[in-house]
């Protein structure tokens, strides 16, 4: 029997027994189109068992229209005088049953079929890519942010004084912008005069407050009837670092005090 292919028209002699009574999914060795073939009809086996030499003689001048059909037409030109089998045998050239083959392939069209990561058809799916470049450089940003950070809250007394402006970024950032009197305080200070030209003062510095504080210099300011300061006079404490609640006491002598002060100030320098 002959089939013709749907999509190309390319036409193929086929032993009927080949098809079965079932019918089955054939596809073209030209285009490769692929499609059921439906069983053969009882006229169609009777034909090809009684007629197979004049089949395949009409085979042979049919105008089949692909190169399959050629080595079909050869093989029937050089069988002519065989036995018939079926109009197929082991004898047939390689490009024939290689056509053949691909004609009665049982697996659906190409396309059909599922791909997985190995196929030719389809490029290789790429390997997720790692996520720990971008989390180890957000970590070390993170590090470098919080380093830069703990430096300016350590170092913020340094910063104020050096660069006074700073005070007020410490204000908008949050950070502690208190002068060092308001977390530190000058209590029981007492005034003597050990000569008439010697002043002597004497008091005491607390840490007002819950954290260790750094102890600036202490200084002592003469002011005259108007509030004028007429002479300034500043000392270190004799410790630089108070812990919370801590009480230290100072003492500084001056000599010749100004006789036109009129009142005397003693607090911690802010300068």
């Amino acid at each position: 029997m002959i089939i013709t292919c749907p999509s190309c028209s390319a036409r193929y002699v086929v032993d009927p027994a080949k098809i079965g009574a079932a019918g089955r999914t054939v596809k073209c060795a030209k285009c490769a189109h692929a499609w059921a073939q439906p069983a053969p009809t009882p006229e169609e086996v009777a034909d090809s068992a009684a007629a197979a030499p004049a089949e395949r003689s009409a085979a042979a001048t049919a105008p089949i229209a692909d190169d399959a059909a050629e080595a079909i037409r050869n093989r029937v030109a050089g069988e002519a005088s065989e036995p018939d089998d079926g109009g197929f045998d082991d004898r047939e050239d390689t490009d024939f049953r290689s056509n053949f083959e691909d004609a009665f392939h049982r697996d659906p069209e190409p396309s059909a079929r599922p791909q997985g990561r190995g196929s030719r058809n389809l490029p290789a799916i790429p390997d997720k890519p790692s996520k720990w470049p971008a989390r180890i450089a957000w970590i070390a940003l993170i590090v470098v942010i919080a380093g830069v950070a703990g430096s300016a809250i350590l170092f913020q007394d340094s910063i104020t004084k050096s660069w006074p402006a700073s005070k007020q970024i410490y204000g908008l950032v949050g950070g502690s912008t208190e002068a060092p009197a308001k977390k530190l305080g000058v209590r029981s200070v007492q005034y003597t005069y050990p000569t008439p030209t010697t002043l002597k003062i004497e008091g005491e510095l607390v840490n007002l407050s819950k954290a260790p504080q750094n102890v600036p210099n202490l200084r002592v300011l003469f002011l005259d009837a108007g509030g004028k300061v007429v002479k300034r006079w500043t000392f270190p404490p004799r410790e630089r670092r108070m812990l919370p609640d801590e009480v230290i006491k100072f003492v500084t002598v001056i000599q010749n005090p100004p006789a036109d002060a009129k009142r005397i100030d003693v607090g911690l320098d802010d300068n």
